[in-house]
């Protein structure tokens, strides 16, 4: 089945004036105030947004939005040309972007690279951080492996084959890692055990849609599920080569396609559209309870804007004012 990548390299962009409108002023989110916004070097920031947790969301401001959460103020923006996929995040608050051919990392705040990692590859999409290793494990497009994975996060990566047309990937809370994609027409799951050399593909007991976002919400392995009109956050239990779907979170509203979605406490964070495949908007619903949207979307974004992915970078020891 042709893998649903739409809008991978979907950035800010247009004639310089669209530029200006689309990826510097913003207009304040739903029920708040204007914002009065600064020049930050040659993007813009508001005053006082950056010291608490961040949303990163790949796919806006010409290459990636930096929005505080939970008030959904655009802090700043990070220009990256050649594309952009996934992005994730650990828990010192370093954020990791897919980059084609590469991986960008940044540090809580910052709009520009710490490091860069090499691919294999191009087309590349899932990112996930192992929160007890460091380790991160990045889905791309290769030659005889589509999966790397960077020992905490640095240096050349060992190279695996999920089985599957891999599109994302997500660690669970015992180091092992598990990639979402398709198995012949058919929306699968691929598992690489913790210490194993490869990858097995696992049997479903239940439906799964369209491939998205593998994550782990403190008890279960979720696989957000991306078939149009029927957006859901799967919760599995995994045991031998088999995943059982034990109860899923759905959203009302107009949620039409979704895009990498991130999980935080109990909050989840959506990038999604309701028309189309442009999804300029980032919404934010309960978890695991979903239903009705807490915010709909933070702000007005322009309409030629197709978020990605989100991720939460958190705010240090010591800086974080969000709970």
């Amino acid at each position: 089945m042709k893998s649903l990548r739409l809008g991978r390299y979907a950035v800010c962009t247009g004639v310089a004036v669209a530029m200006l409108a689309g990826c510097g002023s913003q207009v304040a989110p739903t029920g708040g105030m204007t914002a009065s916004y600064a020049a930050h070097g040659e993007s813009w920031i508001l005053p006082g947004t950056s010291s608490g947790d961040l949303i990163y969301a790949t796919g806006g401001c010409g290459g990636a939005c930096v929005i505080s959460y939970p008030s959904g103020q655009t802090a700043d923006s990070i220009s990256i040309s050649g594309g952009v996929g996934g992005d994730c995040s650990d828990s010192e608050g370093n954020v990791f972007i897919a980059n084609n051919t590469h991986v960008l990392e940044y540090a809580h705040g910052g709009t520009t690279p710490t490091a860069t990692l090499d691919l294999a590859g191009d087309d590349a999409t899932g990112c996930a951080i192992d929160g007890a290793t460091g380790n991160l494990a990045i889905v791309y497009r290769g030659s005889g492996a589509d999966v790397a994975v960077f020992a905490d996060a640095q240096g050349q990566p060992t190279l695996y084959s999920s089985g599957l047309d891999s599109e994302f990937c997500g660690y669970d809370g015992d180091g092992n890692l598990f990639v979402s994609g398709y198995n012949s027409d058919t929306p699968g799951l691929s598992e690489l055990p913790k210490g194993s050399g490869g990858f097995s593909t696992l049997s479903i007991n239940g439906k799964l849609g369209n491939p998205g976002r593998v994550q782990w919400d403190g008890k279960y392995v979720t696989y957000e599920s991306r078939t149009a009109g029927s957006v859901k956050i799967a919760r599995l239990t995994v045991a031998g080569s088999s995943a059982t779907v034990v109860s899923a979170t759905r959203f009302k509203g107009a949620v039409r396609n979704a895009y990498e979605s991130w999980i935080y406490g109990k909050r989840i964070i959506v990038p999604y559209s309701i028309h189309g495949e442009y999804g300029n908007k980032i919404g934010v619903w309960a978890y695991p309870g979903g239903g009705k949207a807490v915010v709909r979307t933070f702000q007005k974004y322009p309409k030629n804007w197709s978020f990605q992915a989100v991720t939460v970078s958190v705010a240090p020891s010591g800086t974080r004012i969000h709970k």
